[in-house]
């Protein structure tokens, strides 16, 4: 439960700059930022001091992230006996390592300190079958950003702080 409220707090915190704002490079979210910290109280808490990797990248009116999430490295698994019939715990071992991966890209925009994000494509289908937005709180503070997620009206309360850091 708790990748799933880390997913959905990806999904919903990752940061874009409108097209009508004009900053410079440090006080800009366009750029290649890294997860370094996520915290979520409420419902399923938890807190991530040592993330797994992550790459999160804002352009012009464009973002995608790429990130593992969890505290410990995806588990491994052995290649499979028969590659073009595998069996039900091959399968639930790929299942377990793919499914703490998140990736999504799509458009946003800023609204004063709200980054709302619109997913194109996405690892998981019901992302983008939303056919909707995801709307954060934001802060910028030179190369640090913290992205605030609150939990969807009918979910589990809860609310996700994600720190990243600009690595490029």
């Amino acid at each position: 439960m708790v990748w799933r409220a880390l997913v959905i707090t990806l999904c919903l915190t990752v940061p874009t700059v409108g097209p009508a704002e004009k900053t410079s490079a440090a006080g800009s979210l366009e750029g290649v930022w890294k997860i370094v910290e996520t915290v979520t109280t409420g419902a399923d808490a938890a807190t991530i001091t040592d993330p797994q990797p992550s790459l999160v990248i804002f352009t012009k009116g464009h973002y995608g992230v790429l990130s593992v999430h969890r505290a410990q490295p995806r588990p491994q698994f052995a290649p499979p006996k028969d590659p073009n019939k595998l069996t039900d715990a091959e399968k639930i071992a790929r299942y377990e390592q793919w499914s703490r991966f998140t990736a999504n890209a799509g458009t946003y925009e800023v609204k004063g300190a709200t980054l709302i994000r619109r997913p194109l494509v996405a690892k998981n289908e019901t992302v983008m079958a939303r056919n909707s937005s995801f709307a954060s709180e934001f802060k910028l503070d030179g190369n640090t950003l913290w992205v605030v997620t609150k939990s969807e009206a009918g979910q589990p309360v809860s609310e996700t702080r994600t720190k990243l850091k600009r690595i490029e």
